[in-house]
């Protein structure tokens, strides 16, 4: 079946529609559980205070069915990352070291992370996308604690 470039674009652009979050800029407005499970993994001060006290923005933008870009904006700088669904790939973090992470797209609108850190442990990331908020449920392995972040769009 031979379908026109156009009919193409259009797909595309209602799938990208689909997904309440792509392009939008999100805020931390509150959190629980967060120094509790960092401690309980024996995270660095500095990555705590990092998570404390920094209120950074967040944008994820579909760039195609497979590929996106994260935007990460702080006081003092813009962190940009782009991965694609089910591969995983390096990052580097605010703190400077490196993590492999793999993302994983549930429906339109969940967005899963799988973090190597660099001491071997494993995080998991649960954002789950509404049209004005988003609540990220991070659990660590060696833990059975559950930490939550809530943000709304800013932009």
């Amino acid at each position: 079946m031979l379908v026109s470039v156009q009919t193409y674009i259009s797909i595309k652009e209602t799938r990208a529609e689909n997904m309440s979050f792509s392009g939008k800029k999100y805020r931390r407005i509150a959190c629980e559980n967060v120094e509790e499970i960092m401690k309980a993994v024996n995270a660095s001060e500095r990555i705590i205070q990092l998570l404390k006290c920094s209120a950074p923005t967040f944008c994820f933008t579909r760039l195609d069915d497979c590929t996106f870009e994260m935007t990460l904006h702080t006081v003092d700088n813009v962190y940009t990352h782009t991965f694609r669904l089910d591969e995983e790939t390096e990052m580097e973090r605010r703190d400077g070291s490196k993590i492999k992470i793999t993302y994983t797209l549930e429906g339109d609108n969940v967005l899963k992370q799988v973090i190597k850190q660099p001491d071997g442990k494993i995080a998991y990331f649960r954002r789950e996308f509404g049209e004005t908020e988003t609540k990220m449920i991070i659990t660590m392995e060696g833990t059975d604690m559950q930490a939550k972040i809530y943000y709304e769009v800013v932009e």
